[in-house]
């Protein structure tokens, strides 16, 4: 019995759970209307056989219940009131048992047509067709029209997750093939002299490793990327945040980096991603504004909010590039920036770690003419920072 329910489907299923509910219902009405009944019977043959007692004739039996033959008379009045709403009872329950099979059908029909093309539209997206959809939904449940939009948006993210999929291995496969094809151009120039000169193994030796350092650090920010996108868990500490901005405005790799105005408190960050954010923000300003560029850094605090800015007095980010900026491999000058050795995906990882924070980041205008790339995060701590990672 479970086994064949199931194997019904929804329609088959909605139509006998409405004929059971149907048929419960008339069996209650039934039973109630003929224990009445049978009450109502039992009080009236009584009062008859008074009545019949009370007028008899002595020594003739009352009632009319019997023939002189001593046969038994026909049903009475209650009697056959009582077989008329049986029948009567019976033909209409049967009546609406069919009405109640039939209409619990087209009920279960309209209701799972909506269902049966979600699954149509399922099993080609399992199939590799990202593109069809469900569509807007008239005339049905409030709840199956919120079923059919969630569907329609989880398809739309999904489809959007696979073409940044693909833009991302695309992109990844192309700046790997740069300097690989460098590297294999200079082998083959190389290989092709039967008794190079030392100063050209040299030379070829030099192209190669700094390819291969290019090739290691798109390697780095990649696996970077791979472990961000798995929600990495942080490791918040305190940092005393005044010192902590100085020192890395002084490491030599940045050029000379200015320190503006900076709030006196702590932070609450992992230092290590908080680290990573802020030398790819210095290096990214530090590669438009050139060597001989100014770059700075500062940072503003509003209550338990701290907001860290990198400013440039470089060529700047046009507005509408503001926020492509963060997408992955994006260069608006990509010829400079992978001469450089940039992969295009500092200031992507820079948004992963400020998001995985719960913080926000973005680019406008600065007052040094070029761009100010700025971050907010929380867990400031007002005042003067005793003790913390510096």
């Amino acid at each position: 019995m479970r086994g064949a329910w199931g194997r019904l489907g929804l329609r088959g299923r909605l139509a006998l759970s409405i004929a059971a509910i149907v048929l419960a219902a008339f069996a209650i009405v039934f039973v109630a209307v003929r224990g009445e009944m049978s009450g109502e019977s039992a009080l009236i043959k009584r009062e008859e056989t008074r009545e019949a007692h009370g007028r008899a004739p002595a020594g003739r039996p009352g009632g009319g219940r019997r023939s002189d033959r001593g046969e038994t008379s026909p049903l009475s009045p209650v009697e056959k009131a009582q077989a008329e709403v049986e029948r009567t009872f019976a033909i209409a329950g049967a009546a609406a048992l069919v009405a109640a099979l039939l209409a619990g059908y087209l009920l279960a029909a309209r209701t799972a047509a909506p269902l049966r093309r979600m699954a149509s539209t399922a099993a080609a997206v399992d199939a590799g067709d990202l593109d069809p959809r469900i569509g807007p939904q008239q005339g049905v449940a409030v709840e199956v029209r919120t079923l059919a939009e969630a569907f329609d948006h989880m398809l739309d993210r999904l489809d959007a997750a696979f073409s940044r999929q693909r833009q991302f291995v695309s992109d990844a496969s192309h700046e790997l093939r740069t300097p690989l094809t460098a590297i294999r151009g200079q082998l083959e120039v190389l290989a092709a002299q039967s008794r190079p000169s030392p100063a050209e193994v040299r030379r070829v030796e030099g192209v190669v490793l700094t390819e291969m350092k290019r090739i290691e650090r798109l390697v780095d920010d990649l696996l970077t990327l791979a472990r961000l996108d798995e929600g990495a868990p942080l490791q918040r500490r305190r940092i005393a945040l005044a010192p902590y901005l100085r020192r890395l405005a002084r490491e030599p790799s940045l050029g000379d980096v200015a320190v503006g105005e900076l709030p006196d408190g702590a932070l609450r960050a992992d230092p290590d991603r908080l680290t990573q954010v802020i030398r790819n923000l210095l290096a990214n300003a530090r590669r438009h504004a050139g060597p001989a560029g100014r770059v700075e850094v500062s940072a503003a605090a509003r209550d338990s909010r701290l907001t860290i800015r990198i400013d440039d007095d470089g060529p700047g980010i046009p507005a509408t590039e503001r926020e492509r900026v963060f997408d992955r491999f994006h260069r608006s000058e990509a010829a400079r920036d992978r001469d450089s050795g940039g992969s295009g995906l500092g200031l992507a990882i820079a948004r992963s770690i400020v998001e995985l924070h719960g913080g926000r980041i973005w680019v406008e205008r600065s007052p040094l003419g070029g761009a100010r790339v700025a971050f907010e995060l929380g867990g400031f701590e007002p005042g003067r920072a005793q003790a913390g990672t510096a």
